[in-house]
């Protein structure tokens, strides 16, 4: 104590400077902040000027964010609506898988015409073939939004265009062979001779009996030429399952003629198995042309397995 009291002053003095230094500091101006010199604008945000009828738009707003959602149109199955691209060539004048019961429909989507496209119509049918089987199906028999359902009804009746606004090509592929069937010659064709298969394995040959004439049909259509215009149409036949050449053992050749059964498009040929020899298994193609292909198109090919030449093939029994 006798030691501050001996320094009184010096200590005082201290504690003025001490006091003066903070007032100083105190009143010392704050530096200039550089960015409170920035005029921020108070522009409304971008309006997005996409048209909301283009495909961009209905990717963006509906098929990306509707339908390419887990175990759906992810990559599972067609049409796939993961990206841009594959969702227009999934679509456009893409050919349908499932159909309604009276094939109504031949393409997913038909441009100018919503009424004949199979996308509209899965979007507005609440039971296309079956009940309350509306697309898209995360919400079952609910319609999606109405402004969603006119804006690809305008997207496709505006000609379906792609992202850069252009308008699709018309495909012309081959023909399709398909389905065929073997059947008796008289009315009214009890006895279906292709479903009897050697050890009844499905794809093995079916069994005719010697010097028996049977129909053969088969299923043809094709995406520009109308089936009874289509050309050539004959059934090709051989002892082997890769020779149809005019040299080939067993070769013989068939006409058909144009039938349309049941909302389907056949050509039909008679046959004898009395033209072939008997304990011997007779292979067959059918040919067809669109008329826009160089080549006849047929089927089965020498590229495919060799169920597919079995099943396309008899056998004759002794």
């Amino acid at each position: 104590m006798k030691l501050i009291k001996n320094n009184l002053p010096f200590v005082c003095l201290l504690f003025m400077i001490a006091v003066a230094l903070i007032g100083c500091y105190k009143d010392t101006p704050e530096p200039h902040n550089p960015y409170d010199d920035i005029d921020y604008p108070t522009t409304p945000a971008p309006v997005d000027t996409v048209d909301p009828a283009s495909f961009v738009a209905l990717h963006r707003n509906i098929f990306s964010p509707r339908c390419a959602v887990p175990g759906c149109h992810d990559g599972h199955f067609e049409p796939d609506f993961r990206t841009l691209q594959s969702s227009y060539s999934t679509l456009v004048y893409h050919p349908i898988i499932k159909n309604n019961a009276d094939s109504t429909f031949q393409f997913r989507v038909v441009p100018f015409n919503k009424e004949q496209s199979v996308l509209y119509e899965r979007l507005t049918n609440c039971c296309f073939v079956n009940q309350d089987d509306r697309m898209p199906q995360d919400n079952i028999g609910v319609q999606l939004e109405s402004n969603h359902i006119s804006n690809i009804a305008a997207w496709i009746d505006n000609g379906a265009r792609d992202i850069f606004g252009a308008l699709p090509s018309y495909p012309n592929q081959e023909p399709n062979i398909g389905f065929y069937i073997a059947f008796d010659v008289t009315f009214p064709y009890d006895t279906v001779y292709s479903n009897t298969r050697i050890d009844g394995i499905y794809y093995n040959p079916f069994i005719i009996g010697n010097n028996t004439s049977f129909n053969l049909a088969i299923e043809v259509s094709d995406d520009s030429t109308a089936a009874n215009m289509l050309q050539y149409n004959k059934f090709i036949m051989s002892y082997e399952p890769d020779n149809f050449s005019p040299s080939a053992p067993g070769y013989h050749e068939y006409s058909s003629i144009y039938l349309h059964n049941d909302n389907k498009d056949y050509y039909l040929a008679t046959v004898n198995s009395g033209d072939f020899l008997t304990d011997t298994t007779v292979y067959f193609r059918f040919f067809t042309n669109d008329g826009d292909h160089q080549q006849n198109t047929q089927f089965p090919r020498d590229e495919n397995i060799i169920q597919y030449k079995t099943f396309y093939s008899f056998y004759v029994i002794p």
